[in-house]
């Protein structure tokens, strides 16, 4: 399990702050564009090792991450492009900061840069694994609010939330004891624990669809399949078939916006 399945618990402690900030005329898409921002700026602060601003801007863009979502599900802006760019900036953004912290320590400590690779592949995979089994198992997707969810968002110890705590706490200890050994742990944390959660991941996929044929998952037919004479038409021409009706999702527990 990973904090994902606690985000509702953190989101009631954060709604009065939440909610006052949601009030500024601010779209939910352009929050997300200034969360990217503000993380491309601490990369780039962490890798010139200042790391207490460092630290008071990944706090930042984490409730800016908070803040997007908030805004998109309470001032009717949910969109599927703002659903899908606040992903993307999401692991964008964490692999700049990451980037900025271990360049920062690599002249110190040159494996590093393994550590680098390691953990940005970890992260990158636990990504893939996640979306690939929405793709290939949407008998086992719901929606809630406009959000799609899934069993496998709350498997695994990695997550953006853990992302936060493991390099964040080796940002602050490093600031603290002006000695970048801490920083080295949190780099290492979030290579090891992204790797362990994407067996974890693995596992339940295993567990879960070893049996499960995705060729015999009746999704309707395909928009190029040829139709026959007495397929129904929209137009009254004969063999121009009707859209097919969109797939219900299955209800399920809620989710909120945010984890990998």
């Amino acid at each position: 399990m990973n904090l994902f399945a606690i985000r509702k618990h953190l989101d009631k402690v954060l709604e009065p702050l939440l909610r006052r900030l949601a009030r500024l005329p601010i779209h939910a898409n352009h929050w997300t564009l200034l969360g990217a921002l503000i993380g491309l700026t601490c990369g780039a602060v962490f890798l010139y090792a200042h790391w207490w601003i460092g630290l008071v801007l990944l706090i930042v863009r984490g409730l800016v991450d908070h803040i997007d979502g908030y805004v998109a599900r309470n001032f009717n802006q949910r969109s599927t492009f703002g659903a899908v760019m606040d992903d993307v900036s999401d692991r964008w953004v964490l692999g700049v900061m990451y980037a900025g912290g271990c360049l920062a320590i690599s002249a110190d400590y040159p494996h590093v840069l393994i550590v680098l690779g390691l953990g940005i592949t970890g992260s990158l995979t636990n990504v893939i694994i996640k979306l690939s089994i929405y793709a290939e198992s949407q008998q086992d997707v719901w929606r809630e609010q406009g959000k799609m969810g899934h069993p496998i968002d709350v498997v695994g110890l990695f997550g953006s939330a853990e992302f936060m705590i493991y390099f964040g706490f080796g940002v602050f200890f490093t600031a603290l004891l002006e000695d970048p050994r801490p920083l080295l742990a949190g780099a290492w944390a979030v290579a090891i624990m992204s790797h362990l959660s994407l067996l974890q991941r693995v596992w339940f996929a295993w567990k879960r669809y070893r049996f499960v044929d995705p060729g015999k998952q009746d999704l309707g037919p395909s928009p190029t399949s040829p139709t026959s004479p007495s397929s129904p038409t929209t137009s009254g021409a004969p063999g121009v078939s009707a859209a097919p009706a969109a797939r219900a999702m299955p209800s399920g527990p809620g989710v909120t916006d945010g984890a990998t």
